[in-house]
C-alpha cells in the first residue's frame, strides 16, 4: 500500500507527516507493507525541510535533514492508494485537477475521523463532478470565440510592443540631444546643494537646535541684503 501526504511546499507539514507515519508504522510492524511518501502542490524541487520542522521532529528523535521537496505529479496520484492532504482546499484542488483520485483523497484529520465526514466527502465529489461537467459544456460552446479574442488580444499586444519600441527610440534621441544641457544642470545643482538646510524631522533635539542656528544665520544674511537694497540704514 502507498500513502501519499500532500501540502503546499513539501517542506513543513507533509514531510513531518511522512516521517511521523513511517515511525509509527515501524512500531506497529507495518513498515514493510506500507510505503509512505510526500509531495507539494507548489514545491520547489530539492528544497530542504524548514529548520522549524526539523527542530520539531528532532524532539521526537526523528531526523528530517535529508528530506528534499518534491513536486506532486500525476503519476504519484495514480500510484497512491491513499492521499492525505493538510487542508480542505488542497483536497479540493486535487479532486479538480485529478478527478480520478476521487475516493482516495482525504484531509488528514478527516481520514482520522472517517465515518463522521463521509457524507461531506461524497457531496464534495458530486459537486466537483458537476462543476467539471459545466466547465466542459461551457468551453464547448465558447471555445471558438475565446480563441478569436485571445488571438485579437495577442495582435493588439504585439502592436503595443511595436509602439513602445518606436517611442523608446524617439525618447532615446531626445535624451542624446539634451544630454549636454542636463549634465550642465546637474553640475550647477551639485554646487547649489551646499546651500541646503538639512531636514531635522525625526532627529534629536540637538539636531533641531543646529538647524535653527543654521536658519537664523541664513536669515541674518537675508536681512542684511534687505537693509542695503531696500530699506537703507533704517532697517536696524
Amino acid at each position: 500500500m502507498r500513502i501519499l501526504f500532500v501540502c503546499t511546499g513539501n517542506t513543513c507539514r507533509s514531510p513531518m507527516a511522512e516521517k511521523l507515519t513511517a515511525k509509527m508504522l515501524e512500531r506497529l510492524n507495518l513498515g514493510d507493507n506500507i510505503q509512505v511518501m510526500s509531495a507539494g502542490l507548489a514545491a520547489l524541487p530539492g528544497e530542504p525541510a524548514s529548520s522549524e520542522a526539523c527542530e520539531a521532529l528532532r524532539r521526537e528523535r526523528i531526523d528530517l535533514s535529508d528530506h528534499r521537496a518534491k513536486q506532486l505529479t500525476k503519476r504519484m496520484v495514480e500510484e497512491a492508494d491513499l492521499i492525505l492532504t493538510m487542508t480542505a482546499s488542497q483536497k479540493r484542488h486535487l479532486l479538480e485537477v485529478y478527478p480520478m483520485s476521487a475516493g482516495k483523497v482525504f484531509v488528514l484529520k478527516e481520514f482520522a475521523e472517517r465515518g463522521n465526514n463521509l457524507e461531506y466527502s461524497e457531496k464534495l465529489v458530486a459537486l466537483l463532478r458537476r462543476l467539471n461537467a459545466k466547465k466542459e459544456r461551457f468551453w464547448e460552446a465558447n471555445n471558438d470565440i475565446v480563441r478569436e479574442l485571445k488571438e485579437e488580444r495577442e495582435s493588439l499586444l504585439q502592436r503595443l510592443r511595436e509602439i513602445e519600441d518606436k517611442l523608446a527610440v524617439i525618447e532615446g534621441s531626445l535624451a542624446r540631444e539634451i544630454q549636454e544641457e542636463k549634465e550642465a544642470i546637474r553640475k550647477l545643482e551639485e554646487q547649489l546643494m551646499r546651500y541646503d538646510i538639512t531636514d531635522p524631522f525625526g532627529q534629536s533635539d540637538e539636531v533641531y537646535c543646529r538647524c535653527a542656528d543654521e536658519i537664523a544665520q541664513a536669515i541674518e544674511g537675508v536681512c542684511r541684503h534687505l537693509q542695503s537694497e531696500y530699506l537703507g540704514d533704517q532697517f536696524y
